[in-house]
Order: structure tokens, then sequence, then C-alpha cells
């Protein structure tokens, strides 16, 4: 696990499975901030894709989402 699988996860939209991976890493000591640049990387790159025509809304509405639960877990 890493904050690639973390990036990986908010791109796709896995809301499930992006809390779970953030306690790994945060029990792991990785820093709260660097969990949080990768998440941010990622909605970049969803960004990208959106300008590309790669993604759509839809696509975009749910890495958000993924994106939220994630912001959850790292608010306290």
């Amino acid at each position: 696990m890493g904050l690639k699988e973390i990036r990986e996860a908010v791109v796709m939209g896995d809301a499930k499975t992006v809390p779970g991976l953030i306690q790994s890493e945060l029990a792991a000591g990785t820093a709260a901030e660097q969990i949080l640049k990768a998440m941010i990387a990622a909605m970049g790159y969803v960004g990208d894709q959106f300008e590309q025509g790669e993604m759509y809304v839809p696509e975009m509405l749910i890495a958000a989402r993924a994106m939220q639960a994630g912001s959850n877990i790292l608010k306290p």
C-alpha cells in the first residue's frame, strides 16, 4: 500500500476503499499532509482528464466523493 494506491482509488472514485487506505498510511507513519497532497494530485489528474474529454461530470463527482471520504478521515 502507499500514496500511489490512494491516488488511484481517488481517481477511480472508490470511496469505500480510500478511508481504509488512509488509515493504513497514517498507522504506517505517513504525514497527513503527504496523504492530502496525494489526493489533491489525484483530483488534479481527474480535472485534466475532464478537460481532455477523457472523463465526464459523473466520473468527476464520483472521484470527488472518494476525496471527501478521505478528507473526513484526515480532519481529526
